[in-house]
């Protein structure tokens, strides 16, 4: 009867301590698991919509520009060396980029082409 009741003691401590670690094993998945949620519940109204921002004369304006500019067969290029220009008398303190040097290289190379 002694080693009855010594063998039911030992097999409940032992049945707790599974229990436990196992207890403690799904607490930590469950912790794991809600951590993204917390990305779902993020303030959205910080930034405002782009409708609302913009109203709807400006987009009507650069999307006929945009279309100026597409129509023409070099109004991309024109786009470009315009904006470049524009570009270069806010900033004149900023040198020559990469591209503009590169440029000038292959104009020194092929100086009949142009």
């Amino acid at each position: 009867m002694k080693r009855l009741t010594m063998l039911s003691s030992e097999f409940l401590r032992r049945l707790r301590t599974v229990t436990l670690v196992c207890l403690a094993g799904l607490i930590s998945w469950l912790a794991i698991a809600s951590q993204p949620a917390y990305a779902a519940n993020a303030d959205r109204t910080s930034a405002p919509a782009v409708d609302q921002a913009m109203t709807q004369e400006p987009r009507d304006q650069a999307y006929e520009e945009a279309l100026e500019v597409i129509d023409d067969p070099n109004g991309v290029q024109k786009n470009y060396q315009e904006n470049l220009k524009q570009f270069r008398q806010e900033n004149p303190s900023q040198k020559e980029g990469l591209v503009e040097e590169a440029k000038g290289l292959v104009d020194k190379v092929t100086p009949g082409r142009k």
